[in-house]
């Protein structure tokens, strides 16, 4: 590669990075409120859990397809610019017309808008090259953090002045700035692959167990985090006496936690503990802080547990994503993340939906201990299928644990 090529894609990276940024600013600007605004509207539990439960059902629905018709027509940027104008349309909507209906559209596309994620790893891993595509992803998976915590605290900052569908706009504005942004940028195509999509890989995929089994633990880690840190704690913040601001600073320091834990995996717990045991501890640590929620008597403790759930899920849900995408070949990149991204989307509508069932029919604290129970049983399912899968499969499917368990 020349040196104009290498500024050019210098430049493109950099370009993209910035539209990864507005891409979470445009799908959580609103999240930490929209349970908050639902109830001032007069909605009741199981309402508010299917409202933001909803996104989930849509995204595991078009994640799949949308990876597998990317690959196919090799038309990236296309995907990610229909989502973004979906996003403008449905919440300008929700701001204008503020009712169930509208806020289930805006959810609809909440959903719709987040499942081109997929494309965004695919796309900006094309501007480094095959040997560093893995480089490609570990840096964009900076823009989730980093792009959650600027979309809730402007979304925060804007509800705290002006009102909870504020932030509406908030998110629109980014998914408008990151739509101009994307005409700036190139639809590179895969480097070095010539031949058309493969549908044999979708069947691979689709009967590969390891996959079902590592997506059903990232269900459940997100089912418990989605019901209980986006839908009903934030309530629990209001009972306490927290204003918008507040909320957004709760959802927040889930968020930097969990970046932290998700950081010092690799880091530290993988090398100490291995991977079975760091998701073991993840599952059980966010579990256990979960059934203890509803009893926080003051913000201050609420904050503190918030912490120590970021914490734990951030332990667990990145040790299943590192199972999922281990030694996948380039080709088959998008049809696997979209796979797992799209069975791991059942958590984000089970989790409101089941909590909302529980809270409505018994009480917010067992709503609370049943979904930390979830996560706790996890671990079961940890303990015995992943360790026979270990077994039955060679070095190269898990060459990371194997290197730790070697070194022990």
């Amino acid at each position: 590669m020349d040196k104009t090529n290498k500024i050019n894609n210098r430049k493109e990276t950099i370009l993209f990075f910035i539209i990864s940024l507005l891409f979470f600013v445009t799908i959580t600007a609103f999240d930490p409120f929209i349970s908050s605004y639902a109830k001032d509207l007069g909605f009741d539990s199981v309402i508010i859990g299917s409202i933001i439960g909803i996104s989930g059902i849509v995204a595991l629905l078009t994640r799949l397809p949308i990876g597998v018709f990317s690959d196919m027509l090799h038309k990236r940027r296309l995907f990610i610019q229909i989502g973004l104008l979906i996003t403008i349309v449905m919440w300008t909507l929700a701001f204008f017309i503020p009712n169930a209906t509208t806020l289930y559209l805006g959810k609809i596309s909440d959903g719709l808008t987040g499942s081109t994620w997929v494309i965004y790893n695919v796309m900006f891993a094309s501007y480094f090259g095959v040997k560093e595509a893995a480089k490609a992803v570990a840096i964009l998976g900076v823009a989730s953090p980093v792009g959650s915590i600027l979309g809730t605290t402007i979304g925060a900052v804007v509800a705290n002045n002006y009102g909870y569908r504020y932030s509406f706009l908030v998110a629109v504005a980014a998914a408008i700035l990151a739509l101009v942004l994307t005409f700036f940028t190139k639809d590179l195509s895969i480097k070095g692959v010539k031949v058309k999509y493969d549908k044999k890989i979708l069947v691979e995929q689709i009967t590969d167990k390891k996959i079902w089994v590592i997506s059903v633990l990232a269900t459940i880690a997100l089912m418990v985090t989605i019901g209980t840190r986006d839908t009903f704690t934030p309530l629990v913040a209001t009972d306490l006496g927290a204003n918008p601001l507040l909320i957004g600073m709760l959802a927040n320091t889930h968020l930097i936690i969990y970046g932290l834990a998700a950081g010092l995996c690799g880091a530290l717990f993988y090398k100490k503990i291995g991977l079975m045991n760091t998701a073991i501890l993840g599952a059980v640590l966010q579990g256990g802080i979960i059934i203890l929620i509803p009893y926080a008597e003051n913000l201050t403790m609420l904050f503190l547990l918030q912490a120590f759930q970021g914490f734990g899920y951030g332990l667990i849900f990145t040790v299943v994503t590192s199972w999922a995408v281990e030694n996948i070949p380039e080709i088959k990149q998008s049809t696997r993340m979209g796979l797992f991204q799209s069975l791991y989307s059942a958590g984000m509508f089970l989790g409101p939906v089941l909590i909302g069932i529980l809270i409505e029919v018994f009480s917010r604290s067992t709503g609370y201990l049943i979904m930390g129970a979830l996560s706790i049983a996890s671990t079961i399912l940890i303990k015995t299928s992943i360790k026979r899968s270990k077994k039955e499969a060679s070095k190269e499917e898990f060459p990371l644990e194997e290197m730790l368990i070697n070194r022990k």
